[in-house]
């Protein structure tokens, strides 16, 4: 059990020992001696009579078994905070990270508290100032949502900083006794996609404070959020592999691989470099996707070809999780990912895909549209909401 989870355990206690000798200073009806500048506990403790004794000792007893539930519950907040960055894992941390990670979590604290403050003041709107997003406490609520996002982003990232020091410390080692540690494939494997992932919660912190409508930001900040952790929980992985070098265990974590399927990954030659022959055979009467045949719906185009591209080719250009779709129009095979209400989505998509040449395109009712003529169509809708 980490450091951090001993403190958090030891908090409760300490509050009640403080509160048990309140009661006995405020409840005692013979506490003797007692002239506001001294405590002569000694003294007053060998004058009490027996009876005293045991009037204030079941007090303090009852006292106790109901303030007990109490701090515990204040306390539970922070316990719970760490728990969910540290499961499945057996970390071990210094005084100077515990005091980050304390940190963090306060910080997480204040983070939920403003984040109820902006739901409360949203949820206080009527409909039309929700509309239109221009009065003071339109505002004040949006201010909020920007300032819990940015603690959120705080915390996350001193978390996700502590776990990548101490990775960076075991490479460091490593390198400084010229020593190769093998069979490490997997550190680096959740190391990679930790930063991947990271640096797309980045992006929506980003889009969070570009925007002016509370509710897309609310959906985006959460986002971030799963984001933020998972990328902790990958790089808590990394650590815990470089910490328990060079015995190997199966850990039993969700969603994890096999050292021979991340050896198999790194080394798929149809991840790294474009197969021979590229144009594999695709149905030219291919439909277009019936989602896009309801409303406008925006999407980023990764490539396109008079001639179909192989499902390979395309991974070498895209290598992440969304699938590739692919548009037959106006003689041209148009390949395409994710499928997004709104601009502002699909335009983060296309800023994570590190593809030089990728751009936002709009379709109505199966039919590719300028995404200018989308977004107005959009507005048009929304005003006679």
């Amino acid at each position: 059990m980490s450091t951090m989870h001993k403190a958090g355990e030891i908090r409760p206690f300490f509050i009640l020992i403080v509160y048990c000798m309140l009661t006995w200073c405020f409840f005692l009806n013979e506490f003797h001696n007692f002239d506001g500048t001294t405590f002569v506990l000694v003294r007053s403790m060998i004058s009490y009579k027996k009876k005293s004794m045991m009037v204030f000792l079941k007090r303090l007893c009852i006292t106790a078994i109901f303030m007990l539930p109490v701090i515990q519950v204040i306390d539970l907040k922070a316990q719970n905070s760490m728990k969910q960055y540290t499961e499945g894992l057996n970390l071990k941390f210094d005084l100077l990270e515990s005091k980050k990670l304390d940190r963090a979590i306060s910080l997480l604290d204040q983070a939920d508290a403003e984040f109820e403050k902006a739901n409360q003041r949203y949820d206080q709107l009527n409909t039309l100032e929700k509309k239109e997003r221009i009065t003071d406490e339109y505002l004040k609520a949006l201010k909020s949502l920007f300032e819990a996002s940015e603690k959120y982003r705080e915390a996350h990232t001193i978390i996700f900083s502590v776990y990548q020091a101490k990775a960076e410390l075991f490479w460091k080692k490593m390198s400084r006794v010229n020593h190769h540690a093998a069979g490490m494939d997997k550190a680096h494997y959740y190391e990679g996609k930790a930063l991947k992932i990271h640096n797309r919660s980045l992006i929506r912190r980003e889009q969070v404070l570009e925007t002016d409508r509370f509710e897309y930001g609310l959906i985006i900040m959460k986002d971030a959020i799963s984001l933020e952790i998972l990328s902790i929980r990958d790089e808590g992985r990394a650590v815990q592999i470089c910490q328990d070098y060079p015995v190997e265990y199966n850990y039993g974590w969700d969603d994890d691989k096999t050292l021979e399927e991340i050896v198999a990954l790194m080394r798929d030659p149809a991840l790294n470099e474009p197969p021979q022959d590229i144009f594999a055979t695709v149905d030219k009467e291919a439909k277009v996707d019936s989602m896009l045949l309801k409303e406008i719906i925006f999407k980023v185009q990764i490539a396109a070809h008079t001639i179909p591209l192989s499902i390979e080719y395309l991974e070498t250009l895209y290598k992440g999780d969304l699938k590739i779709d692919m548009i037959f129009e106006d003689d041209w095979y148009k390949y395409s990912i994710g499928r997004y209400f709104t601009f502002d989505e699909a335009e983060a998509t296309r800023r994570e895909c590190n593809i030089k040449k990728a751009f936002v395109v709009a379709y109505e009712g199966g039919k590719h549209i300028s995404t200018q003529d989308a977004l107005k169509i959009l507005d048009e809708q929304a005003a006679f909401q």
